[in-house]
């Protein structure tokens, strides 16, 4: 047993030293680049200087389905992606949550953006081609096709995203060699783009370059990266020390690394996450403090929440996010044991409150009247409980 325990002991030492490496390693590529970044020419880029080098993936979507509308340029996305060739087709945008989307009479081609590496949500890929693609617009299986995009590999999407509630029937399967693609925008779409030849549009020409350009500095593939790019190669083979070593212990070596590395980031989303759910938590604890001080009155919690019960048995709260995708607070408006399809008359009645207390942007779930996250669950709050106090939807207390 102590043999196992100092054996645990030392694995868990050896993790340590190697997160402790993989720091050291970062700060030092850090400081080869802020040397690079400091001692370029002048710069300018509209794009990086409209977003402040924040481009969200839907601006990404705007711009892709803008490029697309141009004929020549859709034509060939659809040859150098898809092999196909295809009649001009309608380019729509965020439309049934679909990032970017050709339509045409015999065809529908969808495009997942993940330029920016946003997690994969539940059966997206799988819902979109059957909820989508063959349900809503009435498509068959051999009419729809998906190009997936990465920001730097084409590594499938995992089969969370790929099949259904029962983890079974991966549609990448049933759609087939030939109607799916997996391209990265550092390499492929970057490419892509440079090989365009657009003559007698100077317009188009410039809006092109100019999203190259931002995509080159985004990925550090811009000519004025190749200084920075060799010493920072030059700079891994020394401290791994593999320099003149075989192709395969070079591999190898990196493989080792970049295992150590993703365990890092790992170590980082984790407390992340955790750092987030305590912020989120403590800024609900405060709010609520806040109200019963107003108010005069203790509010009903438990480990994640607070709120108070209505006399038609709808729950109006604010819960600390633990269990919300971005894990922000949220305010609601929650049937109590109820399904929302099974009691309309209740829905009726509690939506023009949430639309009297000014509130016009909110979600509709399965259980739930209306809910959104919020930064200020004080001022939500308050003014849902006045409205329904003023419409007595408050039992006597």
């Amino acid at each position: 047993m102590v043999e196992v325990i100092r054996l645990s002991n030392r694995l868990f030492q050896c993790k340590l030293d190697g997160l402790h490496e993989c720091i050291m390693f970062s700060n030092q590529v850090s400081d080869i680049m802020v040397r690079h970044f400091a001692q370029r020419p002048f710069h300018l880029n509209v794009i990086e200087a409209a977003c402040r080098g924040r481009f969200k993936e839907t601006g990404h979507s705007l711009v892709l389905a803008d490029m697309l509308k141009h004929l020549y340029i859709q034509s060939s996305f659809l040859s150098t992606f898809l092999g196909l060739q295809h009649e001009y087709m309608k380019v729509t945008r965020e439309t049934d949550r679909v990032d970017v989307a050709l339509k045409s009479d015999d065809m529908f081609v969808i495009i997942e953006n993940k330029v920016n590496a946003a997690e994969e949500q539940e059966n997206q890929v799988y819902r979109y081609v059957h909820e989508i693609g063959m349900e809503k617009y009435g498509y068959d299986m051999s009419q729809i096709y998906v190009v997936y995009l990465n920001p730097t590999n084409r590594i499938p999407p995992s089969e969370y995203s790929l099949c259904d509630d029962n983890n079974e029937n991966n549609v990448f399967e049933d759609l087939g060699e030939g109607h799916y693609t997996i391209q990265s925008y550092k390499y492929d779409i970057t490419s892509w783009l440079r090989e365009l030849s657009i003559d007698n549009e100077p317009h188009i020409s410039s809006a092109l370059d100019q999203y190259i350009d931002f995509l080159e500095n985004k990925f550090h593939t811009s000519p004025l990266d190749k200084n920075m790019n060799n010493e920072i190669k030059q700079f891994l083979l020394k401290e791994l020390q593999i320099e003149g070593k075989s192709y395969n212990e070079q591999i190898a070596a990196l493989d080792n690394q970049h295992e150590k590395v993703s365990e890092l980031l790992d170590a980082i989303d984790n407390l992340k996450i955790e750092l987030k759910k305590k912020q989120s938590h403590t800024m609900m604890r405060e709010w609520q403090g806040q109200i019963e001080k107003q108010l005069g009155i203790v509010l009903a919690k438990d480990e994640h929440s607070f709120g108070i019960q209505l006399n038609n048995k709808v729950w109006l709260g604010v819960w600390d996010g633990y269990d919300s995708e971005n894990y922000l607070p949220y305010w609601g408006v929650q049937f109590n044991g109820y399904k929302k399809d099974s009691m309309p008359e209740l829905s009726d009645q509690i939506k023009p409150i949430v639309k009297n207390a000014g509130i016009e942007r909110y979600k509709e779930e399965k259980g739930w009247v209306a809910w959104y996250s919020t930064q200020n669950g004080v001022q939500r709050f308050m003014s849902l409980y006045q409205v329904s106090k003023q419409s007595c939807l408050f039992a006597n207390r």
